[in-house]
């Protein structure tokens, strides 16, 4: 295998969720390998703050503000990156999150909540793909990378860093079956689809798992990394590194998986 297969010169990635935390470190491992990139969040800002450094680095990039949850605003974002790049080679459905609201037992969650932590992890994903697999299959061609979380085979105790857990679970395992099952829809046209299952990564301090993690006391924090079998939380950076893999031609007959990045949990 040549270390060319991990390139993606001339390619085109959209990244969602890509403001902070994982988002941020896919966003810069895809330009590191040589893509063009679209970029999108709900913080606008921070959204900005990361273009402007992936701009510094010599990335050619564009970014959108957007609600991935809402259709039109993801055929926006999707309609701005083919006006711009003429193709999107790679699509990582990166965002979504389990909230800002911890709840522990199903008789305290709301609608409103549950609809909430659906949309924005499963729904978003599939408005991400329905906008882009029909120019993907066009070119015959394209990598789509799913997230999932640990989270979607059931966790026991704390919820640790997680807030609504179980609609969160359930949107997790919801990525599982769309992956696969999209994944035998589109082959025949040469796309792969794949998914990756983080466990516990330790994101950058000003980003909403970091802050959760280090509100909680020095014992619940222990804990959380003695489940790790490799003794440490893990780091964007290596989530970002099976993200590279899974959109390069070093996995080109690699679809339909879903890939623990765990520390061997």
């Amino acid at each position: 295998m040549s270390i060319d297969w991990f390139r993606l010169d001339g390619k085109v990635a959209l990244v969602t969720g890509a403001a902070q935390g994982i988002g941020q470190a896919i966003a810069r491992a895809l330009a590191a390998a040589g893509a063009k990139l679209i970029i999108s969040d709900r913080q606008a800002e921070k959204l900005t703050q990361t273009a402007a450094a992936l701009e510094q680095d010599g990335c050619e990039v564009i970014h959108m503000a957007a609600d991935v949850a809402v259709a039109a605003e993801v055929e926006a974002m999707v309609q701005r990156g083919l006006e711009a790049f003429g193709a999107i080679d790679i699509l990582v459905n990166n965002a979504g999150g389990s909230g800002n609201i911890g709840v522990d037992q199903i008789d305290e969650i709301s609608d409103e909540l549950w609809e909430e932590i659906i949309d924005s992890n499963m729904k978003s994903a599939f408005l991400c793909c329905r906008a882009v697999v029909p120019h993907m299959v066009q070119r015959q061609q394209g990598s789509i990378i799913n997230f999932s979380s640990m989270t979607a085979k059931g966790a026991f105790g704390p919820r640790g860093t997680s807030a609504a857990r179980l609609p969160y679970a359930g949107a997790k395992a919801g990525i599982i079956g769309l992956t696969s099952q999209l994944a035998k829809d589109l082959g025949p046209s040469g796309i792969r689809v794949n998914a990756i299952l983080p466990g516990f990564i330790l994101t950058p301090p000003d980003a909403r798992v970091a802050q959760r993690y280090y509100d909680l006391t020095e014992e619940e924090q222990a804990d959380m990394v003695s489940s790790v079998p490799l003794g440490r939380p893990g780091k964007p950076e290596e989530v970002a590194a099976v993200v590279l893999f899974l959109a390069s031609d070093a996995a080109s007959f690699v679809s339909g998986a879903a890939i623990d990045v765990n520390g061997g949990r």
